[in-house]
């Protein structure tokens, strides 16, 4: 394709973008497209009409929302039908997260339906077709710069949200139309070049994963000793242990310990040097320090508690567990949230 003979580049106007061609525009959001955030929850109510919700999980695993996808049953009031059905073109964006920098994950809306709506937790982006293409908006919301105005946007500590007039601020180069048809099937093609390589290493990943697990699996059930007399451990799905090991109810064995969230305004209470672990920090297995941390006066006002080195933490509330479940151990005392709990052993049963 031929485009017209333009100057080569100009300033864009906006510090992290800098150059651009010089026939492309910079715009706000909220100049290019009409921007929503559902109130839709998972709830069906008396009176209301059936619909299908496309929710978070839906967007953060999906780049495209299509019929291939198994829609939760829901119900939703006339308006909301009306305000939050999606459409082709439309573009989705994870609103809320557990961490700042996993924020404002797009989808692209692939085909019209009839009783799909946009469900809570969402931003619902619908572009004006005279300025925007929902299949390029899509791809800018995963480049770098443009993505970072939403991290830096997200407001929050234990949860992350963003506002809709921080979404409908950030800043979108905006080339022609029939270019951003263009760039839009260009990257198509060729994610799904590189995806395709991806999931041929995915494979391999899962594959070692598999064998790591069933390595721990065999350790942690049967022993290290393949000579060593079993007996029936009288649980289905555990079948024989060493002879010489018993087997307990988890709560004679641990208990749970919980956390919580200092008074955020109190700052006697914040930038301490004690690490007070929140869902976000739950990305390694083992836990030294945190993002946040709280003080001495914040431990003795509260009664919040330390949990011990060597403790198994997990995160037991929270968006996160949409797509994982955390688990770490500490290498050192932390405090923990409310959404967080701590597994520690009872005494006679060691660590």
């Amino acid at each position: 394709m031929k485009y017209p003979a333009y100057p080569r580049y100009k300033d864009s106007g906006v510090e992290w973008l800098g150059e651009i061609p010089a026939h492309w525009d910079a715009k706000k959001l909220k100049f290019l497209a009409e921007i929503r955030t559902s109130n839709v929850d998972k709830k069906s109510e008396e009176g209301e009409l059936p619909v299908r919700l496309c929710n978070y999980v839906d967007v953060y695993k999906n780049d495209f929302i299509s019929s291939d996808i198994e829609f939760m049953q829901a119900t939703a009031t006339k308006e909301e039908i009306n305000r939050f059905k999606i459409q082709k073109d439309d573009v989705l964006i994870t609103k809320d997260s557990e961490s700042w920098d996993d924020i404002a994950v797009p989808a692209c809306v692939g085909e019209d339906f009839e009783d799909v709506v946009c469900g809570y937790h969402l931003a619902q982006i619908r572009p004006n077709k005279t300025e925007l293409r929902g299949r390029y908006l899509f791809r800018c919301f995963s480049a770098s710069g443009i993505c970072d105005q939403f991290k830096v946007a997200a407001n929050g500590v234990t949860r992350f949200g963003l506002p809709q007039d921080a979404v409908g601020g950030s800043f979108f180069p905006v080339p022609p139309l029939e270019e951003q048809t263009a760039i839009a099937a260009f990257l198509d093609r060729e994610t799904a070049r590189i995806d395709g390589l991806i999931a041929r290493k995915q494979r391999l990943v899962e594959l070692l994963q598999e064998k790591r697990t069933a390595l721990i699996s065999r350790a942690v059930t049967k022993g290290l000793d393949p000579n060593v007399p079993m007996k029936d451990s009288g649980i289905e799905w555990l079948g024989e242990i060493p002879a010489h090991w018993e087997v307990y109810k988890f709560r004679y064995v641990f208990k749970m310990k919980g956390g919580m969230t200092p008074e955020k305004g109190n700052p006697e209470y914040w930038n301490g040097e004690i690490p007070w672990v929140s869902p976000k920090d739950m990305k390694k297995e083992i836990i030294a320090d945190s993002e946040d941390h709280i003080t001495s006066t914040a431990l003795n006002d509260t009664g919040i508690g330390l949990v011990p080195p060597q403790n198994v933490l997990i995160v037991v509330r929270g968006m996160i567990l949409a797509h994982t479940f955390p688990v770490a151990m500490t290498a050192g005392q932390v405090t923990i949230n409310q959404d967080m709990k701590a597994l520690v052993p009872i005494i006679g049963f060691g660590s």
